[in-house]
């Protein structure tokens, strides 16, 4: 595994953060966010206290970056700590990265206070779902009743 800095990300950030969110849309074959959403909303992102970047560093170069978003949980009676994104870009692959990355993001929700830490993957991505279950992740349905699984449901809303 190749050392690499981990650190939490700060207002200087924002151009890597910006680039490797959109190397994360690329990877994902979405449309947005635009390159104008990311630099408009990563500076008050990185000043919410309820969310965490992280960014992979290879002297000046950006390899990847975390997205950790804490929350408060009445089933829990404690903090939580829900893993939105984990994203390496494709030349820093196979290098560690993403283990360190992950990591980074589990200590912090420990200093944290978190009680649990929790992601989504698809299901079809066996290389992550592997270095999940590494480093202690197990799939959890999270079921609340028995005999069947939580849907998690979505509505999109427009801003008014």
């Amino acid at each position: 595994m190749d050392a690499v800095e981990i650190r939490t990300a700060g207002p200087g950030d924002v151009p890597a953060l910006a680039s490797l969110v959109a190397a994360f849309r690329d990877h994902l074959g979405v449309r947005g966010p635009t390159a104008a959403a990311l630099a408009a909303y990563l500076p008050g992102l990185l000043r919410d206290e309820r969310t965490e970047l992280a960014c992979a560093w290879d002297g000046a170069d950006a390899l990847g970056y975390t997205n950790t978003r804490f929350f408060s949980s009445l089933w829990a009676t404690a903090p939580e700590a829900h893993l939105e994104d984990l994203f390496v870009v494709a030349a820093a692959r196979g290098r560690g990265v993403g283990r360190q990355l992950l990591r980074h993001a589990l200590s912090r929700a420990r200093e944290r206070g978190a009680v649990a830490f929790g992601l989504q993957t698809n299901e079809r991505n066996l290389e992550a779902q592997a270095l999940y279950r590494a480093e202690g992740l197990r799939p959890d349905s999270h079921a609340r009743y028995p005999d069947g699984r939580e849907v998690y449901w979505v509505r999109r809303l427009e801003p008014r």
